[in-house]
């Protein structure tokens, strides 16, 4: 099997494809407003996109009460990891963790932050390298921050 990371911004249909309905009004209708602080990177096996996320330089005008109070790791040099998607049919293979390593090795120096909203993904970061910092206060929608680098 060839695995390919690439970047895929110029190509985003490539990536939001493989998205489920409610990811995708979550990104579709703005991505002109989001595409000159995000980048997409897929990662493609025999020419199909198996995986992806965004990775973003700058804040979104949809994010929680809770990722607002974290903006500040903008300006210590973090970039923002979202929306990492796997297909339901492509699951089980690493394809996520290989993606994140991918995307780590292409600056070695850079750090990365991100938030979760599911409690049972924190080993799946936490064996990527990244650490989990914080807890919202939010006992209805919790979520998680976890920092890379």
């Amino acid at each position: 099997m060839d695995i390919q990371f690439s970047n895929a911004t110029n190509n985003p249909e490539e990536f939001f494809n493989i998205l489920p309905e409610d990811w995708q009004d979550l990104i579709v209708p703005y991505w002109e407003s989001y595409k000159d602080v995000a980048k997409i990177y897929v990662l493609k096996e025999d020419e199909e996109v198996v995986a992806g996320g965004l990775v973003f330089s700058k804040s979104l005008p949809d994010m929680s009460d809770f990722e607002r109070s974290l903006q500040y790791l903008f300006k210590e040099g973090y970039l923002y990891i979202g929306f990492i998607w796997v297909p339901l049919d492509k699951r089980n293979r690493n394809l996520a963790s290989q993606w994140l390593t991918l995307l780590k090795n292409q600056d070695p120096t850079q750090k990365y932050w991100l938030t979760s909203e599911e409690e049972w993904l924190k080993h799946f970061y936490e064996k990527n390298g990244f650490k989990l910092i914080k807890e919202s206060d939010d006992t209805d929608n919790k979520e998680w921050l976890y920092i890379y680098g």
